[in-house]
């Protein structure tokens, strides 16, 4: 599959990625902003007159009405216990409902446990309990009737309802914009790469994710939306922009140093892990090694070479050497996804033995050639090698060029 179709099936698959989490992280934050809303609003059920609070709160009944108000529910208390901490006192109440069904409520209180108009004193005498809910959860319990009671605020901390989703929806966040980047960046620049892999959309998908990971830590720490968003994206700038920056040095000045060979002519014809792609008889349908040789290059379907060699149809002049686009065929460029193979390695290959990969890596170039005379006049012809075998390609496209003129 050449560079161009396999970029754009890549770039649809990431499309499809980054469309189901980026919209899996829109649908946690709006729950997770939900949840945040729900802790905001609880400071709304105080009454507040002539702009000042008047200690009465808002009770659902005849005169207010949902969503902002408190619900009063009577219950009975079955045991009490508490357990005594180094700054206060967690108070255990074993709790029966109106329905019938059994709770068990816990909370702090700075009273001792010896305080009998406390409210854990007044439940254990069996003064009858209220407990007021805030869209389903406890946030005050109150023991006692009339004007003699006794009221506590249950250990309900703003914005932990809205850490944990908003935690999730930021790394789903910084996951799935790496695909999307992959997504625009494979049909818009993947030709032009020079390299095979799509480096430059790997190192800005994992400068995504820590910066996703970040916004989820910041959610935990400081449980609000502004401060997520903010953190979330100061970690992707402050990733981001190195990354990109050292991939663009990267890409001009250590790339163009692998370009740089001298060609050398072989003493003896041997088989090269190369490949040669080109129009009309320059495409050839060998999948075979290359062979070089003093004046020899060409291909066969022995792996002896032997027979059948089978010499390009004409002279060649080298116009450049550089590193394989992703839009040259899969024949030139294949070099740079499998291991390159030393002599021994390639000796066991003919063998029919276990193939045995160098301990050095090997990086994949490519020999843009220009056809000097034959079929083909003027076009240009492709031939890819890994760089220790390139010198030896260029020595025996000048020799062969030699000969035929």
């Amino acid at each position: 599959m050449r560079g161009g179709t396999g970029d754009t099936v890549r770039a649809g698959v990431c499309l499809l990625l980054a469309a189901v989490l980026l919209g899996a992280a829109w649908l946690l934050w709006q729950e997770a902003e939900r949840l945040r809303a729900d802790d905001v609003d609880f400071a709304k059920v105080a009454v507040i007159e002539d702009g000042y609070p008047t200690g009465r709160l808002k009770v659902c009944g005849d005169r207010y009405r949902k969503p902002y108000c408190l619900q009063r529910e009577r219950v009975t208390v079955r045991d009490t216990a508490y357990k005594l901490k180094r700054t206060s006192t967690v108070y255990t109440l074993e709790l029966t409902r109106a329905d019938k069904r059994a709770m068990e409520l816990s909370y702090r209180d700075h009273n001792s446990h010896e305080e009998r108009d406390s409210v854990y004193g007044r439940a254990r005498a069996g003064e009858p309990v209220t407990l007021f809910w805030w869209r389903g959860s406890v946030r005050m319990v109150r023991a006692g009737e009339g004007d003699d009671t006794a009221t506590v605020h249950t250990g309900h901390y703003p914005g932990r309802l809205f850490a944990g989703p908003a935690a999730l929806a930021s790394a789903l966040c910084g996951i799935g914009l790496g695909p999307l980047w992959a997504a625009l960046w494979l049909p818009l620049r993947g030709r032009r790469n020079p390299l095979t892999m799509a480096w430059q959309w790997v190192a800005p998908a994992l400068a995504l994710g820590a910066a996703g990971g970040v916004g989820a830590l910041v959610a935990l720490i400081a449980p609000r939306p502004e401060a997520v968003v903010r953190g979330f994206a100061v970690a992707a700038v402050a990733l981001l922009v190195p990354a990109l920056l050292v991939l663009r040095w990267w890409t001009r000045t250590r790339l163009p140093r692998k370009c740089e060979v001298e060609p050398v002519e072989p003493v003896e014809v041997h088989a090269v892990d190369g490949a040669v792609a080109g129009t009309g008889p320059w495409k050839l349908d060998i999948n075979g090694p290359l062979y070089v040789g003093p004046g020899v290059l060409g291909t066969t379907p022995d792996p002896c070479a032997k027979v059948a060699l089978k010499p390009l149809p004409g002279p060649l002049r080298v116009l450049d050497v550089r590193p394989p686009l992703r839009s040259d065929p899969r024949a030139v460029r294949r070099y740079s996804m499998t291991p390159y193979l030393d002599a021994e390695a390639r000796e066991r290959r003919t063998n029919g033995r276990y193939r045995q990969a160098a301990k050095q890596a090997t990086h994949p170039l490519v020999a843009v050639c220009e056809v000097l005379d034959g079929p083909g006049r003027g076009s240009r012809v492709l031939i890819g090698a890994p760089e220790q075998d390139m010198p030896e390609v260029l020595g025996a496209i000048a020799a062969h060029a030699r000969r035929w003129l």
